[in-house]
C-alpha cells in the first residue's frame, strides 16, 4: 500500500531542472558530501589493478595495494596532469605518464626523476590528494568529503541488508556507463514511480502493479518500493534456480533508493546498483552494475546455470532503459520550456519523488518550494 492518503505536491522549482546556478549550489550542498558507488570490489583483484574516472569533484583514480582498495584524486602534484587517461590496467607503482613522478600509497612522491633540480624541495611538500574509500560487501563507495559521517551511517537501516544481498558471493554479469542529456534528478524521479509503467514500458511490464500488491516505505534519506516480481513460467524458474543455489526466493521485486542517487534492485537471482552522477546542468551519467547471486557452497551447474538466467533477464531491463532513456528527454523540453502549466502535480504512486524533493530541499533553505505537503 501506499503511505499517502491524498495527491502531492511537486516540490522543485522548473529551474532546479536546467539552471547552471542551482547545479552549482547542489554540487556544493549535495554531491560532494555524499558517499558514491563507484566500483565493485572484484574490477579490482589484484595489487596493482587500477580504475580511473571523472567526477562531481574532478578526476579519480582507484588502485588496489596491500589487499586494500584506495582513492586519490588523478592528478599529478607536479604540472597538475592526469597520471593516467587510460579507464583500466595494471601497474606496479602510482607513476605520472607525463615526467615519471610516482606515488606511495599514502599518496606521499617517493621519487622524482632529476630530484636535485627541484632544490629546495622539502620531504613530503607534495603528493597526490587521497579520498576516503569504503567498501560495504561486494560495493566500493567514495567520498570527497573528508567530514563525512561512514558510508554505514549513510546507508542507515539499508547497509545490513545491501551489504548481505551484494556479499562476496555474487558474480558480476553486467556493467555500462551511460552520458544521457537530461537533468540527474529526471532519472532519479523516474525509477522512483510505477506510474509511467503502464505507458512508457506497456511492451515490456504491462500495466502498473496494483496498489494493493505494492509497498512504499519512506524513511529519512531513503526510500524503498516492493511489488511481486515475474508471475510467469520464466519467474518460477528464477525461483527454483534461486532454492538450488541455496538462496531464498520470495517472488518479489525490491527497488531501493539512497539520497541523493545511489539505487540498488533485488529479485529472486540477483541483485544490481546505478549510481547517478550529474554531468552538467542538463547533462548526467548512469553507472550500472548487476550481479548474480551464487551458491555458498558453490555447485558449479546451477551457479552457471543462476548467471545465464540473470544474463538473458538484463535484455529485457535493458530495452526497459531504453524506453525510459527514449523518453526522458521529452521530459527535459517540457520543463525547460518558458510557458508550461506547472508547477505540477504528484501522485501517490509516485510519493517516493516528493520524498525525495523534500530531502533535497532541506539542503536549500533559501529556496521555497512550490507547493506544501498535506
Amino acid at each position: 500500500m501506499f503511505v499517502s492518503d491524498t495527491h502531492l505536491p511537486q516540490l522543485l522549482p522548473p529551474e532546479a531542472y536546467y539552471d547552471r546556478a542551482w547545479h552549482e549550489r547542489e554540487l556544493e550542498r549535495v554531491m560532494r558530501p555524499a558517499w558514491w558507488a563507484v566500483a565493485l570490489v572484484d574490477e579490482l583483484p589484484r595489487n596493482g589493478d587500477f580504475l580511473t574516472f571523472d567526477h562531481v569533484d574532478g578526476p579519480v583514480i582507484l588502485r588496489r595495494s596491500g589487499g586494500r582498495i584506495h582513492g586519490y584524486r588523478n592528478v599529478c602534484a607536479h604540472r597538475l596532469a592526469k597520471l593516467t587517461g587510460r579507464a583500466r590496467g595494471h601497474c606496479d607503482v602510482l607513476r605520472c605518464e607525463y615526467h615519471g613522478w610516482e606515488y606511495a600509497d599514502s599518496g606521499a612522491t617517493q621519487k622524482i626523476p632529476d630530484a636535485p633540480s627541484f632544490r629546495p624541495l622539502e620531504k613530503g611538500q607534495l603528493g597526490l590528494g587521497t579520498l576516503r574509500v569504503e567498501t560495504v560487501g561486494a560495493i566500493v563507495f567514495l567520498t570527497f568529503d573528508p567530514a563525512a559521517p561512514s558510508v554505514r551511517e549513510w546507508l542507515g537501516a539499508d547497509a545490513a541488508r545491501i551489504e548481505d544481498r551484494f556479499d562476496a558471493s555474487t558474480r558480476m554479469v553486467w556493467r555500462a556507463d551511460y552520458d544521457l542529456p537530461f537533468n540527474w534528478k529526471l532519472l532519479v524521479e523516474n525509477n522512483l514511480e510505477s506510474y509511467h509503467v503502464g505507458t512508457v514500458h506497456a511492451a515490456t511490464l504491462g500495466a502498473s502493479p496494483a496498489e494493493q500488491a505494492c509497498t512504499h516505505e519512506l524513511a529519512a534519506g531513503r526510500s524503498r518500493f516492493e511489488a511481486p516480481g515475474d508471475p510467469t513460467w520464466w519467474g518460477s524458474l528464477e525461483r527454483f534456480l534461486a532454492r538450488s543455489i541455496g538462496r531464498p526466493a520470495n517472488g518479489r521485486y525490491v527497488h531501493g533508493h539512497i539520497h541523493p542517487s545511489f539505487m540498488w534492485v533485488e529479485t529472486d537471482l540477483g541483485v544490481g546498483c546505478q549510481s547517478v552522477m550529474p554531468t552538467g546542468p542538463t547533462s548526467c551519467r548512469v553507472s550500472f552494475r548487476t550481479l548474480a547471486w551464487q551458491s555458498r557452497r558453490p555447485r558449479p551447474l546451477a551457479d552457471a546455470c543462476a548467471r545465464r538466467m540473470v544474463r538473458s533477464s538484463l535484455r529485457v531491463w535493458q530495452r526497459i532503459i531504453a524506453e525510459d532513456v527514449a523518453i526522458l528527454p521529452q521530459v527535459q523540453a517540457g520543463i525547460e520550456s518558458p510557458r508550461h502549466p506547472g508547477p505540477g502535480l504528484i501522485s501517490r504512486r509516485e510519493e517516493r519523488i516528493t520524498h525525495f524533493q523534500a530531502w533535497l530541499l532541506a539542503r536549500f533553505p533559501d529556496v521555497t518550494p512550490t507547493g506544501e505537503i498535506p
